[in-house]
């Protein structure tokens, strides 16, 4: 039986870019991206934005919202795939969780834009709000490990909450 095999998760609010394209899709070796976000998922024009700059490697990149990700990674066009998930914040990480996806890691890349909502840095490259804290302490209750780490050669970082 061939199978999805997913290979990287990461929380990233410019989604596909730069450093997913250039850094990690070969760092991984992934042939297949999924973006689960809900603007996104129903905007063809962001997603030709974002899929326009994928080295060729990349033979599929599906968008769709995070409650339709488990179903989404079980289908035909997915198996025998390499894949990397992409989600543009942990709220919707949290909803494709609580919707059945079963995850092992995550990794925080960006989430750089400081807001009045969003002012507790976690990294350089990640700024959280409360509920995402709350997110957080969830993940890490379900045993899920959170990994801060912008890019392949940077410093990987074991977020834990303790309370």
């Amino acid at each position: 039986m061939i199978s999805v095999t997913l290979i990287w998760t990461r929380v990233d609010q410019k989604l596909i870019h730069g450093q997913v394209s250039a850094a990690w899709v070969p760092y991984l070796g992934v042939d297949a991206i999924v973006v689960s976000d809900y603007d996104s998922a129903g905007d063809a024009w962001a997603q030709k934005v974002m899929t326009m700059g994928l080295p060729p490697e990349i033979r599929r990149t599906v968008f769709c919202p995070p409650d339709k990700l488990p179903e989404i990674i079980g289908r035909d066009d997915l198996q025998g795939c390499r894949v990397m998930l992409l989600f543009k914040n942990l709220e919707d990480a949290l909803k494709a969780v609580a919707a059945g996806l079963r995850l092992k890691r995550l990794n925080l890349g960006n989430q750089a834009c400081r807001s009045p909502e969003r002012d507790l840095r976690l990294a350089d490259s990640f700024y959280a709000s409360r509920r995402d804290l709350e997110a957080l302490a969830r993940f890490q209750k379900d045993g899920l490990e959170v990994i801060v780490q912008s890019v392949p050669g940077g410093k990987a970082v074991k977020w834990s909450f303790s309370e």
